[in-house]
């Protein structure tokens, strides 16, 4: 079976030497930006835990029982716990308490993947803290999250945290190329759209998604008070911030003279090379990091999305 991990081998090798050498913790922390692989990797994990194949080092062969029931969805010991509505409750935290006291069904080990635990409130997560501390022998809690610093010290002192990095653009391109028959212009738009995000181009490719070619307002803009107008716009679409950069990339382009071929939104290239005069080459190379920076503050701390993203128009429309 092809390992189905996308990057993050470190990892997926030092969850292979866990459950070879049968040390398996009883709580982990999954740390990384949406759509970077963790719950794919978490699955995986699960996998390995229950596949009932004989091998060193334990890989996940995709064709016993175990295997097949969790890709179905269907395996007893592995319970997925996800935000109800926008928030995970105590209610839900509470039931699991309930339930992870008694022995796995059919595997050695019960399986909880606890997605976007950054959005536990309160209550929940000093009820989860409980657990954590005394968590029973047989039972793995996987705990995923997008921002670790809105969890609180001791929440993440009581887990083994693992680290979850974006995969480089071009190396992403390079994949959809090789295992999903991407063209490669495509590939090229998906992977700087996608922020090097795995699970993000995906979903782009699968729903057949392709980026906007109206060229967005906030490059035409030149009044700072449509910074406002623009930011509300923004948090209504996040993961158009992604898309945003793009553009910018296609300005600099332009600016450095590079051929139109290498451009994403070759469609737009009048208006682009009408626009390009406006900018410096540092402007644009400041707007793009200005653009990750707003991207990364939103999805890794707790700042308000709003103000964040005004700051961010305000200083592109500078």
């Amino acid at each position: 079976m092809q390992n189905p991990i996308i990057g993050h081998q470190q990892i997926v090798e030092q969850l292979q030497h866990t459950v070879a050498s049968d040390r398996i913790a009883g709580a982990y922390l999954f740390v990384g930006p949406v759509g970077v692989g963790k719950e794919t990797v978490a699955r995986y994990f699960a996998q390995l835990i229950f596949c009932q194949q004989d091998a060193q080092p334990p890989t996940v062969c995709g064709t016993c029982l175990a295997c097949r029931k969790v890709d179905s969805g269907n395996h007893p010991d592995l319970q997925f716990i996800r935000p109800d509505g926008s928030e995970l409750k105590i209610g839900q935290i509470r039931e699991l308490q309930k339930q992870i006291i008694y022995e796995p069904l059919e595997a050695n080990r019960k399986v909880y993947i606890l997605t976007d635990i950054d959005r536990m409130n309160d209550y929940a997560e000093n009820a989860l803290l409980k657990t954590l501390e005394e968590p029973p022998a047989s039972s793995v809690l996987i705990l995923l999250t997008s921002n670790i610093k809105a969890l609180l010290p001791t929440t993440r002192s009581r887990c083994q945290i693992l680290q979850f990095h974006l995969i480089p653009t071009q190396q992403l391109a390079e994949i959809l190329v090789d295992r999903f028959s991407v063209a490669p212009e495509q590939a090229t738009t998906l992977a700087i759209a996608s922020g090097g995000a795995i699970g993000k181009a995906l979903t782009q490719l699968e729903k057949g998604e392709t980026l906007a070619e109206e060229v967005p307002e906030i490059l035409k803009e030149t009044d700072p008070l449509a910074a406002f107008r623009l930011a509300e716009h923004l948090k209504d679409n996040p993961d158009t911030l992604g898309e945003l950069v793009t553009w910018y990339r296609d300005l600099l382009f332009l600016q450095q003279g590079a051929p139109s071929e290498l451009l994403t939104h070759i469609h737009s290239l009048r208006e682009l090379q009408s626009i390009v005069p406006r900018y410096s080459r540092l402007r644009l190379q400041q707007s793009i990091q200005t653009i990750f920076d707003t991207k990364s503050l939103i999805e890794n701390t707790n700042t308000n999305a709003t103000l964040a993203l005004e700051v961010m128009c305000l200083k592109l429309l500078k």
